[in-house]
This record gives structure tokens, sequence and C-alpha cells, in this order.
């Protein structure tokens, strides 16, 4: 049996009948649209910031439940780059849930099969390049999507690609077990491409039982995942108002417009994310800049901003990111007393190095040497977390500190899709401007 780090958390995690009673219109809503409350959320409860980022941003990079009556740009197609970016990404946990979710946003089968109209190609293109490791995205990619989609729009399908990069890291890392319904919701569909749920299930895929087939996978008039209709919005939209009022309460004091959203975070944290100015939804902007304030507020880190930054240099570093490589250096520069730039040098060479024959950077104390090699471990898309890495950060990180860097290095890869995403966008720009 292979080791992850779900199984090295699970003694910690939260039991769902002991989440925080506020959650429940958030739990509710995500029961709706994904069929099961996600086996995350009791891992992402040891860290109580890390549980209220993934709440801030699954429902406004989703454009949430505005999307599901047609506000925004249109579902199925934002769904079904959801599940291509998931695809890219080897997430086989989002992959099962994202493919769920699409089919219930009205994507066809075919259409997770590979058998698409021009728009569902062109979708379908952008989101893969977007979550490829290294980046693959062009503006090209960009071009062909604006075919098919007016500007707003594909910023919407920009945004949730980017929040598919928050899912894919933390779950894929952490091995987060699948719920036996989402198995048994998309495997015969899933199986025909050949994906297995791998670690995802206890014992692996070659020792998991096959999960039950559901009748819609054998009878195509059958409705078993339903899809969205007026019962779905009423009954999301009836746990709206409490979960509107959670999410007020975390984002309270952040402003939506870009300029104040920069100022904020430069008053707390001494740095403004200029990725922040290329987004035009204000819930967005919010959402983005209460995560990063959360994240990178000493007052809430167990494990010490000094030892995040170091390892999102590692991480910037190997999916070859010069902004966030830049941005991590610079927050170093603000809060450690002039880093040693040969330490900063031996990250890099430590990012890129084959993950079996790292050797640590020197000059790190036991903790910060267990973050970067957790980072080094889960940089690569899939992670490469293995019984090994398990077994060396254990000592050294407990399990707040663990997931504490895991939502760290997600929220880091929903940056790092966004400013790809942007670089091409205003490449493909500057080209129609050209001609």
């Amino acid at each position: 049996m292979n080791e992850t780090l779900a199984r090295e958390l699970a003694a910690h995690a939260v039991p769902h009948h002991e989440l925080p009673e506020n959650h429940r219109p958030i739990l509710s809503m995500l029961e709706e649209l994904v069929g099961v409350v996600p086996n995350c959320y009791p891992v992402l409860a040891i860290w109580p910031p890390g549980l209220r980022t993934f709440n801030v941003l699954v429902p406004n990079l989703l454009n949430l439940p505005m999307a599901l009556v047609g506000q925004g740009a249109p579902k199925d197609l934002v769904a079904l780059g959801l599940y291509a970016s998931s695809r890219a990404a080897g997430c086989s946990y989002c992959i099962a849930h994202h493919c769920g979710y699409a089919l219930r946003r009205g994507v066809g089968r075919d259409a997770v099969f590979g058998q698409r109209s021009p728009a569902e190609d062109a979708v379908v293109e952008l989101a893969a390049a977007m979550a490829t490791v290294p980046s693959t995205v062009t503006p090209d990619h960009v071009r062909r999507a604006e075919a098919h989609l007016s500007p707003a729009d594909l910023e919407w399908l920009a945004l949730a690609v980017a929040l598919g990069g928050f899912l894919n890291k933390f779950m894929d890392a952490v091995g987060v077990e699948l719920e036996p319904s989402s198995l048994a919701d998309v495997q015969a569909l899933l199986r025909v491409d050949g994906w297995h749920p791998g670690k995802h299930v206890d014992g692996g895929a070659d020792d998991a039982p096959p999960a039950p087939e559901p009748a819609w996978a054998r009878d195509d008039t059958s409705d078993e995942i339903p899809i969205d209709g007026l019962g779905t919005y009423l009954r999301v939209m009836r746990q709206a108002p409490g979960a509107a009022r959670l999410e007020r309460s975390w984002t309270r004091g952040v402003p939506g417009r870009v300029a104040e959203a920069l100022l904020l975070l430069e008053e707390r944290i001494g740095y403004g994310f200029p990725i922040l100015a290329s987004i035009s939804s204000h819930r967005v902007v919010r959402a983005l800049t209460t995560a990063l304030r959360d994240n990178l507020d000493p007052s809430q880190s167990t494990v010490g901003i000094e030892a995040k930054l170091v390892a999102g240099l590692v991480y910037a570093h190997h999916v070859e990111s010069p902004v966030l490589v830049q941005e991590c250096t610079l927050l170093l520069d603000l809060i450690a007393a002039d880093p040693d730039p040969w330490l900063l040098r031996s990250i890099g060479r430590f990012a890129d190095a084959p993950i079996d024959a790292v050797e640590l950077p020197t000059g790190l104390d036991l903790v910060e040497g267990a973050a970067v090699l957790l980072a080094r471990a889960c940089a690569a898309s899939p992670a490469d977390i293995s019984e090994i890495v398990v077994a060396a950060i254990a000592p050294h990180l407990d399990a707040e500190q663990i997931v504490e860097l895991l939502v760290w290095l997600s929220l880091l890869q929903t940056l790092h899709r966004l400013y790809r995403f942007a670089d091409a966008r205003l490449a493909a720009e500057g080209a129609g401007a050209a001609v």
C-alpha cells in the first residue's frame, strides 16, 4: 500500500459531523453542485484559514450561483474547461469530480470522450495548455477561444481553470480519498479512456474493487446524474443567504476594486500582486485578495511566512514561472534580513533536480528543509509524493503545517495559471493591434 499525506493527516482531520455549524450552507451548496460533500473538507479544516481559502475561492471563481441561470460564461463550456484542466494536470480525484460537475452542468458524454464542437475544442485546448507543467498556453490558444467566447466569458473560463489549479494541486498532493458515490458516478464512463483512481482509493487502483456501474452508463435515457434545472437553482439559492453571510465575515474590509485591493495588500504584506489588475470581476478581486492576505498573515501561520516563501520559490522555479520567482524573492527580501544569495541560487538548482536525487539547500532549519522537500515533491503535476517523502517530512512538520503549506502552494498554482493566461491574452491583443 502506498503511503499518502491523506493517511498521514487522517488522525488530525476534522470529522464531517464536527465541522463548524455555520459552514452548513456551503456544505449543502457543494453537495448540490457536485453530488457529495468533498472529502477534502475535513483535511482543509485542520488549518482553518485553508478551509476559508477554499470556501472563498470556489464560488467566486466559478461565478456561483449566478452561472447556474446563465449569467456569465456558458456553464457547460466552463465546466468542460475545468474537466480538461484536471485531465492535463493528472489529478485523478479532480478528474472524477469535474467529470461529474460537467455532466451536471449539461456537458454531453461525447464531449468528455473527445467528440466536440469547435467551441468545445477551443475551450479544451486552452484549458489543457494552461494546466500543463510547464504551461504551454500561447496567443493562438486565446485567439481560438475568442472566436467562440466574448472577452468577459473568456475571463470566466480562465478563472475557472485557475481555480482548478488550486483544486488539482491540493487534492493530488494530499491524495484525498475519492468518495464512493463519486467513483460510482463516473467510473464506467472514465475507465473507457484509461482513467483509474490510483492513490485516491484505499489500496490503489489495482486493489480497489470495481464501483457499481451507474444506470446512466448503460442506458442513454437514464437521468442518474441529474442535469441542472430550476430545482437545482432553487435548492442552491435556499443556501445562498447563509453562505453569503459567512463569506462577508471572512472578506470584511477587503475591497473589490483593484486599486484599493492592491493598496490593502501593500499595507498588510508589503506587496500588491499585479495579477489582480487583469481581473474585471470585483467579487473575484475580493476573493483572491482575501486569500493572499490570509495566507501571508504571520498571525495565522503555523509554519512561518519565511518557510512558506522559500517553499514557494521551489514551486515557482519548478513550474518555470519567472514572475512568481520574482514575487517570492521580493517578499523574502521584505521579511528576512538580507536573504543569502547563495541560498536563493541553490533553491533554483534544487527545484530542477530529479526528486530521487535532490540534496537540500544548505542554510535551512529543519522546518524549512521539510517545507522545501514537500514543495519540490508536489510541484510536479501529478505530484511526486512518495512514502520516502512522507517519512522525511513527518518528523518536522505537524498536520497544520503540512496543510498550510499545501494550501499556499495550491494558491500559487492558481496565480501561475492566471499569469500565464494574462501573458498569452496580452500577446494575442498585441498581435491583433499590429495587424
